[in-house]
């Protein structure tokens, strides 16, 4: 299915109840011209841009592909998975050190008894 740009442009304009009148104003054009981009099914990837920052959404999201969606996910996955194994190997040093300065205290505790 097709997105249809220029509606959810609208919508989110609408959420945050900007007027044609100001939107144009935030990206430097006419209200004829909001009006224009709300019916487009398409739009200009320069024109898209500042209308994302103008409405502090990301509409580029509407034109991610599937696949390179997984491919993005699957990345993500494999980088967390790196970082829970170097956490792991953290956890373990820190346990180590942790049962080290147990035994000096103990140790130290003993020492100052005597």
């Amino acid at each position: 299915m097709r997105t249809h740009i220029g509606e959810k442009i609208k919508k989110r304009a609408k959420e945050l109840k900007l007027g044609t009148t100001e939107l144009g104003k935030l990206i430097n054009t006419s209200k004829q011209n909001i009006y224009g981009i709300f019916k487009r099914s398409s739009i200009d990837v320069e024109v898209l841009h500042d209308i994302s920052k103008a409405l502090n959404f990301n509409f580029f999201q509407f034109y991610e592909i599937p696949e390179l969606q997984e491919n993005k996910f699957q990345n993500e996955l494999t980088d967390l998975k790196k970082e829970n194994e170097r956490l792991k190997l953290e956890v373990k040093s820190l346990t180590e050190k942790n049962e080290l300065l147990k035994k000096i205290n103990n140790l130290l505790e003993k020492k100052s008894k005597k």
